[in-house]
C-alpha cells in the first residue's frame, strides 16, 4: 500500500493474500468479498454457523460457491465469480471444493457523500457557491467550452468518483454537489420513495405487455410521464438524478431468457420503435434542444439475453454471433435509438461478445460514435468493468484479457465507458494515471461525456429557466398519469381466443388462480414504490376487480392451485374466469427458465377446471411468454395479458366484461413447449427463432391478435403491377390500405408491415451463404374504428427497406423479387410485387459491420 496525494493506491499484485481467508469445515472461505453475486440458487436458507452454510453448499450438486451474510442467511450459489469486495465487510464467502478463485484487494473507502438518491447541497453554480467564479459557470459560453473548463479543474484523485455510480460525490471547492447517476425507470419511476404526502410514481405496464398494444403513442406518453415524475423529484430536492437506466431493447431472443418481461419483443423494428418512442418521450430532444428533460441510458449493449442457464452467466459468458445476425439481429434497435431516437446514454452489458467484453470495445465504441453519431456517455452495468477483472472473457484463442483492476479500468475507459457502476474505477484508476498505466486523457474524455449529460439537462444553470423547472410534485402520480397507465394496460390486452366472451355481470362467476388476488402479480420486475404502505395492495388485484364489476351478481375467489376445490367452484360457476401464471417458475433477472410451459400444479387445475365447466376464459399473465399447448384447443377462451401491471385487474376485468375491446397483438411468437428441447439457449444463432426464421407451427404467430369485432383491409388505390428499385436514389413508394370495422361494436385494428423477399439459388449465393428471412416488419399502425366505419393508413417505404445483409454482415441492395405485404396478424393479407434490380446486377453496397473478431 502506498499513499499519493492523500489517496491510498492499491498494488495491482495484491490478491486473496491480503484478505482474510480461512477454512470453514473443508470449504476455504474469505471475509469481505463476495463470490458468485447473481447466480444464487433458490432463497436463502438460515444457517446458524458458517461451518453449516458450508456444509449446505457441498450438498447441493449445483452449489458452487456461498455467502454467509451476518444475520444467519445463507446464500447458494451456482457460480464463484463475478468476486467482489463487500464495502459493507458483514459477510463471509466461500467455495464447496478447491481453492478461492482470485480475488479483488481491499479497496480504500470512498469520500463521504449524501445518501442515495439524495441532494448533498445547492445545485451547481448556485450564486453564493464557490463555482460561480470560474467559467464553467458562464451561461454565455458554449456548453463545450464550458464543460473543458470544468474538466479542467478536477483533480486526477477526484476523476474516478466522479466517474462512479450510483453516486458521484460533490466536490465542494468547485461548488458541485454531488449526483446520482441511473435512476432505473423501465415502467414508471424506482430507486425513490413515496413523496410524504403519500403520492406515489406512476407504474405502468411492463414493456412486454405495452408493446402488445403496437401503439407508439402510448409508450411516448409513458416515457413523458417518467421524465416528468423524476423532474418534479428533482425540482422538490428529494432525488439527485435525472437521467435513467431504462429502456431495455434487447430482443426476446428465446422465451427461456429470463428477462423478457423487460423487452418490447422478438422483432428489431418493433424494439427499436418502443425505444425510440421511450426516449423521445422521456428526453424531449430531437438533436438541437439546449436543455432536455432527462436523459435516457438504453440496455444492454450488446447481444445481452442468457442471465443463468447450466451454470453459464451473464458473468462470465462470451457469446458467439455471426456478423449476419449481428447486423440483422442485434443492431437494429440500437442503431434507429441513436440516429432516431437521438437517445443520449448506453449500458454496456456483462457478457462478452466474439472475444471482447461490451464495456471494453474500442469497435462497439467506434460503431456507435463514430458510425452511428453517438453524442452521449455510456455507464457499465454493476459491475460489468470489475467482471472483466476477473480475466472476462476467458480462453478462446483471443487477445490476453485483463486480470487485475487496473488492466479493468483501462480496457473500460478506452472501450468508451465513462461511468464505471461499481468500485474498479475508484480503487484503480488514479494509482493507475499516477504509475502511467493510463493515459489521462481517457479519463479526462469520459468526465467530459458524463458531465455533458448534466450540462444538458440544465444542472449547471440554476438561475436560467427551463421548461422543466416548474414541474411540481403534483404530478407525481396524479390522476392523469394513472389514466394513461391504465389505457396501456387496456390497449395490450391480446384476444387468442374469443369462446363465449364478452361474458355477461350480474352471473355468478368463479375467479380461480394462484395469484388472483395478488395485484403485485401483474406488475412485473423493476417496481418503484407503488403504494404508500407498500406493496401493490392500494390497487385491485385480478378478483377485487372482477367482484366490482360483476354487479348484481355473485363473485367467489380461489387464490390457490387446489384442484378439488377449484372444480367444486367452477361447477357452481356461471362463468370462470381462470389466471395462470409464470411468476413461481424461475426466470427474472440472474435466472433463466428451463421450461417454458406451465407447472405441473396448474396444468392439472386448468384441465380440471376446463372440463368443470364450459364457460371459462384462460387468463395468461406472465413476461416470458407460456407455452399452453393443448390448452389452445380446450380452453374455451384465452387472453394473453402479459403483465398488465397496478391497473391489470381492472383492466382485465373490462376486457372480459366486454367494457374493452381488445385490440393487442403478439410481439414474440408463443412456440410449443417442445421448443426447448430442439433449440439451444446458449446459442445466439437466430435459425428457427422469431417469425423471421421459425419453420415449425407455431401455437400463435408473431402479430396475431383477435377483436370482438371483425375486420377487413383491402387496397384503397391498386399499388404499382410491380414497383422496381434500381438504387437507394430510387423514388419512395406509398401502400395505401383501407381498413374497415365489419363488426357491430367500436374497436381497434393493426395493420402490420413487412418485406417477403423471394428466396432463390442465385439469391443465397449472393448472400455468401446467409439465412433469407421468411418477412420482416418495417412498418405498423394502429386504429380505433366506430361499427361500419373506414380509414385510410398510409405506408412509405424507402429503397433501404429492401436491402438484405450477407454473411459478411454488409448491407446492400441485391438483385431478388420482393413482395410488399399488409396483414392483421391473421386472415387476408395484401401483398404487392417489387423487383430490386441494381445497375447491370451489382449489389449497391449500403454499409460495411465494423468487425472486431
Amino acid at each position: 500500500v502506498e499513499g499519493v496525494g492523500g489517496f491510498f493506491v492499491m498494488s495491482a499484485l495484491l490478491l486473496v493474500s491480503s484478505a482474510a481467508v480461512t477454512t470453514a469445515g473443508t470449504c476455504n472461505t474469505v471475509t469481505g468479498v463476495m463470490l458468485g453475486s447473481g447466480s444464487n440458487i433458490g432463497n436463502p436458507l438460515h444457517a446458524a454457523s458458517l461451518e453449516l452454510c458450508c456444509s449446505a453448499c457441498q450438498s447441493n450438486p449445483k452449489c458452487k460457491a456461498f455467502a454467509f451474510h451476518g444475520d444467519g442467511t445463507c446464500w447458494l450459489h451456482g457460480s464463484a465469480l463475478p468476486a467482489s469486495v463487500d464495502n459493507g465487510g458483514n459477510v463471509t464467502s466461500g467455495v464447496s471444493s478447491g481453492p478461492l478463485p482470485p480475488v479483488p484487494p481491499p479497496r480504500p473507502p470512498a469520500p463521504p457523500s449524501s445518501p442515495m438518491g439524495a441532494p448533498s447541497g445547492p445545485e451547481a453554480c448556485t450564486p453564493g457557491t464557490n463555482g460561480v467564479k470560474f467559467p464553467f459557470c458562464d451561461n454565455t459560453l458554449s456548453n463545450d467550452q464550458r464543460i473543458a473548463d470544468l474538466v479542467a479543474r478536477i483533480n486526477a484523485s477526484d476523476i474516478p468518483y466522479q466517474l462512479t455510480a450510483r453516486q458521484s460525490t460533490r466536490l465542494d471547492e468547485l461548488g458541485l454537489p454531488s449526483y446520482y447517476w441511473g435512476t432505473n425507470a423501465i415502467h414508471g419511476v424506482q430507486n425513490v420513495e413515496c413523496l410524504n404526502t403519500s403520492q406515489c410514481p406512476t407504474s405502468f405496464p411492463a414493456p412486454c405487455a405495452l408493446a402488445a398494444s403496437f401503439n407508439m403513442s402510448l409508450t411516448h406518453d409513458m416515457g413523458n410521464v417518467i421524465g416528468r415524475e423524476l423532474r418534479a423529484y428533482y425540482n422538490a430536492k428529494v432525488h439527485n438524478s435525472l437521467d435513467t437506466w431504462s429502456p431495455t431493447i434487447n430482443i426476446n431472443r428465446d422465451p427461456r431468457w429470463g428477462r423478457n418481461v423487460e423487452s418490447p419483443g422478438e422483432d428489431p423494428f418493433l424494439a427499436g420503435s418502443y425505444g425510440t418512442a421511450y426516449t423521445q418521450g422521456l428526453q424531449q430532444y430531437t438533436g438541437v434542444e439546449k436543455v432536455v428533460q432527462s436523459v435516457v441510458t438504453l440496455k444492454h449493449f450488446l447481444a445481452y439475453s442468457i442471465e443463468d442457464y447450466n451454470n453459464v452467466t451473464r458473468y462470465n459468458v462470451d457469446v458467439k454471433v455471426s456478423a449476419y445476425d449481428m447486423v440483422n439481429t442485434y443492431m437494429p434497435a440500437w442503431e434507429m435509438l441513436v440516429k432516431k431516437g437521438k437517445a443520449l446514454g448506453v449500458m454496456c452489458s456483462y457478457n462478452a461478445v466474439n472475444g471482447l467484453p461490451t464495456c471494453g470495445n474500442p469497435a462497439l465504441n467506434q460503431t456507435l460514435r463514430g458510425d452511428w453519431g453517438f453524442e452521449g456517455y455510456m455507464t457499465s452495468d454493476s459491475d460489468s468493468c470489475g467482471v472483466i477483472e476477473g480475466g472476462h472473457p476467458a480462453g478462446d484463442g483471443g487477445p490476453p484479457r485483463p486480470m487485475n483492476g487496473t488492466q479493468a479500468t483501462k480496457e473500460c475507459l478506452m472501450g468508451g465507458t465513462d461511468i464505471d457502476s461499481g468500485g474498479t474505477y475508484r480503487a484503480n484508476m488514479f494509482a493507475a494515471i499516477v504509475d502511467g498505466e493510463l493515459d489521462e486523457k481517457y479519463a479526462r474524455l469520459a468526465l467530459t461525456n458524463s458531465y455533458k449529460m448534466r450540462f444538458m439537462m440544465g444542472l449547471f444553470d440554476p438561475t436560467v429557466d427551463n421548461p422543466y423547472k416548474h414541474i411540481g410534485t403534483e404530478e407525481v402520480g396524479c390522476t392523469a398519469h394513472q389514466d394513461m397507465s391504465l389505457l396501456g394496460a387496456l390497449k395490450g390486452m391480446v384476444l387468442l381466443k374469443q369462446g363465449p366472451l364478452p361474458f355477461k355481470k350480474g352471473k355468478t362467476i368463479a375467479v380461480i388462480g394462484q395469484a388472483v388476488s395478488d395485484a403485485g402479480a401483474l406488475t412485473g420486475n423493476y417496481d418503484g414504490p407503488l403504494c404508500p404502505k407498500g406493496g401493490a395492495s392500494c390497487f385491485p388485484s385480478v378478483a377485487d376487480a372482477v367482484t366490482a364489476s360483476n354487479v348484481g351478481g355473485t363473485t367467489t375467489v380461489l387464490a390457490s392451485t387446489d384442484v378439488t376445490k377449484a372444480t367444486e367452484m367452477a361447477k357452481a360457476a356461471d362463468q370462470v374466469i381462470l389466471v395462470v401464471d409464470n411468476a413461481r417458475d424461475g426466470g427474472g433477472e440472474g435466472h433463466d427458465r428451463y421450461s417454458i410451459g406451465l407447472s405441473d400444479s396448474q396444468i392439472a387445475l386448468a384441465n380440471a377446471v376446463i372440463a368443470a365447466n364450459p364457460m371459462t376464459v384462460l387468463v395468461l399473465v406472465n413476461g416470458g411468454l407460456i407455452s399452453i399447448d393443448d390448452l389452445k384447443s380446450t380452453a374455451p377462451a384465452i387472453i394473453e395479458a402479459f403483465m398488465p401491471g397496478v391497473h391489470g385487474g381492472t383492466a382485465l376485468a373490462a376486457t372480459i366484461f366486454g367494457d374493452n375491446n381488445p385490440g393487442g397483438k403478439m410481439p414474440a411468437t408463443m412456440y410449443h413447449s417442445s421448443f426447448v428441447n430442439v433449440t439451444d439457449f446458449l446459442s445466439m444463432d437466430m435459425s428457427n427463432r422469431s417469425y423471421k426464421y421459425y419453420t415449425g407451427t407455431p401455437l400463435y404467430p408473431f402479430g396475431f391478435g383477435l377483436s370482438y369485432s371483425e375486420f377487413d383491409i383491402k387496397w384503397a388505390n391498386p399499388p404499382p403491377t410491380r414497383h422496381v428499385v434500381t438504387s437507394s436514389e430510387s423514388p419512395r413508394v406509398t401502400y395505401n390500405v383501407t381498413v374497415t370495422n365489419t363488426g357491430t361494436v367500436e374497436g381497434d385494428e393493426v395493420v402490420l408491415a413487412y418485406t417477403k423477399p423471394t428466396a432463390t439459388l442465385e439469391l443465397e449465393a449472393a448472400l455468401l451463404g446467409a439465412p433469407i428471412e421468411i418477412k420482416k416488419l418495417f412498418g405498423f399502425q394502429r386504429v380505433t374504428l366506430a361499427a361500419g366505419a373506414s380509414t385510410t393508413l398510409s405506408f412509405d417505404l424507402d429503397p433501404t427497406h429492401f436491402a438484405l445483409v450477407d454473411a459478411e454482415g454488409h448491407t446492400s441492395l441485391h438483385a431478388v423479387d420482393m413482395d410488399v405485404v399488409f396483414s392483421r396478424g391473421h386472415g387476408l393479407e395484401l401483398a404487392a410485387p417489387t423487383t430490386v434490380a441494381p445497375f447491370e446486377g451489382i449489389p449497391q453496397r449500403l454499409k460495411e459491420l465494423r468487425k472486431w473478431w
